[in-house]
């Protein structure tokens, strides 16, 4: 049977009837994502900038950015041929840090386990 919907984020379906909340974790569910969050925290960055902090192909950074502007989280301006990158919403990192203690306090419950 065909699919019915888009292909994005990662080859991932996403039909119109894709919870908005599904899309914006999909986001953020990526080691290189969360890097690119992180250097934005500090400053604006150009896309240049986040390449070579990276040190990946320019096509996967692109790729990556694009993930963060759709959903919301990375806004991008142009100046002459540069994007320049910023962070479109401060509360994105009170999500990153909650996540954070999350993980931390079920590591130190579970520490006998591992």
């Amino acid at each position: 049977m065909p699919r019915v919907g888009k292909m994005r984020m990662g080859g991932r379906m996403m039909g119109p009837m894709m919870d908005p909340r599904s899309r914006f974790f999909m986001a953020l569910a990526s080691d290189q994502r969360i890097k690119i969050l992180e250097l934005l925290k500090e400053e604006e960055k150009s896309s240049a900038d986040i390449i070579q902090a990276l040190e990946l192909d320019a096509s996967v950074v692109s790729r990556h950015l694009m993930m963060l502007r759709n959903v919301g989280l990375v806004a991008a301006r142009k100046e002459g041929v540069a994007l320049y990158f910023s962070l479109a919403d401060d509360r994105v990192y009170r999500i990153v840090d909650l996540a954070t203690e999350v993980i931390k306090d079920w590591f130190d419950q579970h520490r006998a386990f591992f």
